[in-house]
């Protein structure tokens, strides 16, 4: 297939460039009840997305780019194929954005390591997936409702007319489940919780589901959250690593051409407070992390590019077309961070006064203002020595108020989007308490 297309796109004289992306996927589904297995899928799957790009010239008389994105079933024919192109063509060169080149073949990315899944089928993997995972409802009063576990194996391949032929092959874990929890005369607990991973790590899936059943459990004895003014909020696990993503979206050359971020290259992403340094080092790697990646979109090889050093902020990461537009040089789009581990342990972070938030009905961070925020399903109010578990009212703050005021731990964790500290305690943040 990707042949054919090679001899179709070169043989049209008004494509200026183009990049082809195969993605064949393979991969097996556990659909659970309790712990009684309802339903299995195995998933076979193969993709091919092309770009075309058409060069132009603006009523300036500068240069410029237009490009068109669409999809193709491997089963295309040839006639089919050439109406793709043609539609593509077409609309490419209606396009006129400022012009860019593309990546072209250079060094190849460094090897990852290889998954704790090779040498497995995928299905022989689920089994000890599914152990992990149910392992912990011994331990609590609370069960899981219902359980959805997936496994795919993922091959890529990215090919463009500047010379650039490399391929990779990754895997993706996800689960996802509801646990309750019940006692008599009160109203059922139902939390949802999900996980990523790319290694069988069972302990950490296992850690996964013990802390959202611990958490339905406590929800039974929440009281409404009171009003607690000028308590600091303590984040951990996912709903930390949401926060880190704000200065991970200052880092992106796209949001710095497109002025929507608030800091430019040089300034301090952390005025003088408290609070630990941001120190942020954009990676192609992470154990355990299914977007992992050695190269990125468009085929560049990608290396660890630090972005926030001290507090400054110094390199910016994204695809070339955005670092060309800004003259800087290739970085590639980095899939993940890792953010440096703060000065105190995480039980030192606990030792005083908090609300901690644990979990949320929507959590949301604007990565482009800062502002975070979200109506509270369960938190914990810890306050001279105790600790009640709380429900309902909300809670909202802004990272640029406390900017250089956030303090990290020392624990450092693997999340969704990067590895970075397992606790932070944000100082400024407004509490309503539940009506």
């Amino acid at each position: 297939m990707i042949d054919r297309l090679k001899a179709a796109l070169r043989g049209d004289g008004r494509i200026d460039d183009w990049k082809l992306v195969e993605t064949v996927k393979s991969g097996v589904e556990w659909y659970l009840s309790g712990q009684a297995l309802d339903t299995t899928r195995s998933v076979e799957t193969k993709l091919y997305s092309l770009v075309v790009y058409v060069d132009g010239v603006d009523a300036a008389g500068g240069k410029t780019r237009g490009a068109y994105a669409t999809t193709l079933p491997p089963t295309s024919s040839k006639a089919e194929l050439t109406a793709t192109i043609e539609r593509s063509v077409r609309a490419a060169g209606g396009m006129r954005n400022p012009w860019y080149s593309l990546p072209e073949a250079s060094s190849v990315a460094e090897a990852q390591p290889r998954s704790g899944f090779d040498g497995k089928s995928l299905s022989e993997s689920m089994s000890g997936l599914r152990s992990a995972l149910y392992e912990p409802e011994a331990a609590n009063g609370a069960k899981i409702n219902s359980l959805e576990l997936f496994l795919s194996r993922k091959a890529t391949r990215i090919v463009n007319s500047r010379g650039v032929d490399v391929a990779w092959s990754s895997y993706f874990g996800y689960a996802e489940f509801i646990v309750n929890a019940s006692a008599a005369g009160r109203e059922e607990i139902e939390l949802f919780g999900d996980i990523e991973f790319s290694e069988p790590d069972y302990g950490r899936l296992s850690q996964a589901v013990a802390l959202r059943l611990r958490q339905a459990a406590d929800r039974l004895d929440a009281v409404p959250t009171p009003a607690v003014e000028g308590m600091p909020v303590l984040f951990r696990e996912e709903l930390a690593a949401r926060l880190y993503g704000y200065w991970f979206a200052q880092a992106q050359a796209q949001a710095a051409y497109e002025k929507t971020a608030a800091f430019s290259l040089g300034d301090s992403i952390g005025a003088s407070g408290d609070g630990d340094l941001v120190e942020l080092t954009a990676v192609p790697y992470i154990k355990g992390n299914p977007h992992s990646a050695p190269y990125d979109v468009d085929g560049q090889a990608l290396v660890p590019l630090p972005c926030i050093t001290g507090g400054t902020l110094k390199a910016l990461s994204g695809p070339v077309k955005y670092t060309r537009y800004l003259g800087l040089a290739d970085s590639g789009e980095l899939p993940l961070f890792e953010l440096a581990s703060g000065t105190a342990a995480a039980a030192g972070l606990e030792a005083g006064s908090y609300l901690e938030a644990a979990a949320f009905s929507d959590f949301f961070v604007d990565g482009t203002t800062g502002d975070f925020g979200g109506e509270l399903r369960l938190g914990y109010l810890v306050k001279d020595g105790k600790r009640q578990a709380v429900r309902g009212g909300s809670i909202t703050g802004s990272m640029v108020d406390n900017r250089g005021r956030v303090k990290f731990s020392r624990e450092l964790e693997t999340f969704s989007n990067c590895r970075g500290p397992a606790v932070c305690l944000v100082p400024l943040a407004f509490v309503s308490q539940a009506e």
